[in-house]
């Protein structure tokens, strides 16, 4: 059945989901919203930092670099509360690239006391 799957999705032209990477649970370091007037926002629409990894990495969302990979409002609101409280939180995320660069590009999250 999988094998068919994959068959149709390549002969359809369709992609194929990439499988998602988790990060170590961590505190947010920062967090990047942009607005539809800001230069970048065409490339990315927001990231976040983490404590552990931030001078390695930033997790984005939407835009070229991470097309197809949106947040909702409510998302946003449940990092910026984490953010604010000092909550633990691991994310979810795919590798795409862009331009030969490779982004990791935010697709879900958990929050954790601890």
């Amino acid at each position: 059945m999988m094998r068919r799957l994959l068959l149709v999705c390549a002969l359809s032209g369709l992609p194929l989901s990439a499988r998602a990477d988790t990060t170590a649970t961590s505190s947010i370091a920062q967090l990047m919203v942009l607005e539809p007037g800001d230069a970048s926002y065409k490339l990315f629409h927001g990231a976040v930092w983490l404590d552990h990894d931030k001078a390695q990495w930033n997790y984005r969302w939407g835009g070229l670099q991470c097309k197809g990979r949106e947040l909702s409002d409510t998302s946003i609101q449940l990092l910026f509360a984490a953010f604010r409280s000092e909550y633990q939180v691991t994310l979810e995320y795919v590798v795409t690239d862009y331009k030969g660069k490779p982004y990791r590009c935010l697709t879900g999250l958990t929050i954790s006391k601890s």
